[in-house]
């Protein structure tokens, strides 16, 4: 009989006891608030789509191509900052909890540096948008919106940095809660500034970017306030650990670069695919109105993934830490049934309602526009079991520190079939519009997912350790076989 762990061994849902064997509750504990925090981060930009489509289908193109920018110049950092969880939760499992705020520090000084760093993207705006060769009327609402956006990048960086750290320590419920006040926020003063309400100036396009900087500064100021003052301050030390602390810096950026290299580089496709091939198609703004209105929808359905996705990294990293490699194989594969329970329903029910739901968005009643995205709905409908795989996957690989292989393979997925099929397609067969060249995404979002679930069933993971346990290990409970 394998004795009782010690209270500072102690993890939760452990399963000495065979009824909970695979954790599905503690899965589901972990994971519950991670996607409620992404469904509302999902439904504000969903809204605040829809307020922008109010002002006109040429703002919510240039809301979408401006994001999309933005978003580009803060993905390395990001992908980076998602490793702060690996470390915390490694740590965490290691029996040495006083490390994992070290890296929750280095994740939010890398988050004032980088935040720093991108100020200088700032002036050079208008070359950026000048390339993609828009209207001009369009790209002028581009280059606001990206410009407001990026100034705000050191907030949402820290929040980044913050809610790694709370979900890699097992606490989800922080990053829940500064997250809902923040995506709040958020609408709130899209309101306002979107539609001049109650005072405040009509400043549309402007206002929408102005009032998702306020919401990160909330969603900031939550975490680092948490951090830094009660409970957890004093469990985890975390003032006393607010040093730089160049070896769990340079930790971090060793395991954290190949997941920011890789979040920017398909980030980064996407971008360009959007912009470069469905944006220079033959009625490239119908195409642009009928893209803009899927990308909508397929967040609504693919980010409650990505919390399971963060949980996943969180339960691996911490089974890892303690040297129980067997429970973490549990523990994602439980993530996997969840996540595919939920990407297919929610493929179903976006497919079998897609006309009014189109509709919704098409406020002016482009039958064109109306026609080419509720064909696009096809893709969704396809690709959301294989997505599934990735999101579960690629987040349980990056709890194992296993990070360089799978970016290795999407950045040469992303382009060699994605943006590269994309743009054979778009060449050879330019009458079969934005259909044709999402049909080549689409087969990206494929090949990557199977690509993933080979990877985690080698098991190359269970020798990518970070961190060595303090204590004895249990022995491995049996039923898994070696892999």
């Amino acid at each position: 009989m394998v004795a009782p762990m010690t209270s500072e061994r102690r993890i939760p849902g452990d399963p000495r006891d065979p009824r909970r064997w695979w954790g599905v509750g503690e899965v589901v504990r972990l994971a519950v608030p991670g996607v409620i925090n992404a469904t509302s981060m999902t439904l504000m930009q969903f809204v605040d789509g829809w307020m922008v489509s109010k002002v006109g289908p040429d703002r919510l193109a240039a809301q979408m191509v401006g994001g999309m920018t933005a978003f580009v110049s803060v993905t390395f950092f990001m992908g980076v900052l998602a490793c702060v969880n690996t470390f915390a939760s490694q740590s965490l499992g290691a029996g040495r909890p006083e490390r994992s705020a070290a890296y929750g520090w280095q994740g939010v000084w890398l988050a004032w540096m980088a935040g720093a760093a991108l100020a200088g993207l700032i002036p050079l705006a208008p070359a950026v948008f000048g390339w993609y060769g828009h209207a001009p009327d369009v790209m002028a609402q581009e280059i606001t919106y990206f410009q407001i956006v990026v100034a705000g990048a050191m907030l949402s960086l820290t929040g980044r940095a913050m809610g790694s750290f709370f979900l890699g320590v097992h606490r989800p419920v922080v990053p829940l809660v500064a997250g809902l006040a923040g995506n709040l926020v958020n609408v709130a003063m899209n309101y306002l500034l979107i539609f001049g309400k109650f005072g405040f100036p009509r400043l549309e396009l402007k206002g929408a970017a102005i009032g998702t900087v306020i919401g990160f500064a909330v969603e900031a100021a939550i975490g680092l306030g948490i951090f830094l003052v009660g409970p957890m301050a004093r469990q985890f030390k975390t003032r006393a650990a607010c040093r730089f602390d160049w070896e769990a810096f340079r930790g971090l950026l060793r395991i954290g670069s190949p997941a920011g290299a890789t979040f920017l580089t398909d980030i980064l496709m996407w971008t360009l695919f959007v912009a470069l091939v469905v944006g220079r198609l033959e009625h490239g703004a119908v195409q642009l109105a009928a893209t803009a209105i899927l990308w909508r929808y397929w967040h609504l359905a693919f980010m409650p993934a990505i919390g399971v996705g963060a949980a996943t990294t969180a339960l691996v990293g911490r089974y890892c830490g303690a040297g129980r490699t067997d429970l973490a194989w549990r523990r994602a594969h439980v993530a996997l049934v969840l996540v595919e329970s939920y990407m297919v329903t929610a493929g179903i029910l976006l497919w079998t309602f897609r006309h009014p739901l189109v509709g919704y968005f098409n406020s002016s009643g482009d039958p064109a526009v109306q026609e080419a995205a509720t064909q696009l709905f096809a893709v969704i409908l396809v690709v959301q079991a294989f997505d599934a795989l990735s999101v579960t996957f690629m987040g349980a690989l990056r709890g194992a520190g296993d990070t360089f292989w799978p970016g290795l393979v999407q950045v040469a997925l992303a382009w060699g079939a994605g943006f590269g099929g994309a743009k054979l397609i778009a060449v050879l067969f330019p009458g079969w519009g934005a259909l044709g060249v999402w049909g080549a995404a689409a087969a990206y979002i494929m090949a990557l997912g199977l690509a993933m679930w080979v990877r985690f069933l080698r098991g190359r993971w269970r020798r990518a350790f970070l961190l060595a346990p303090t204590m004895p290990l249990p022995e491995e409970s049996p039923g898994i076989p070696p892999l």
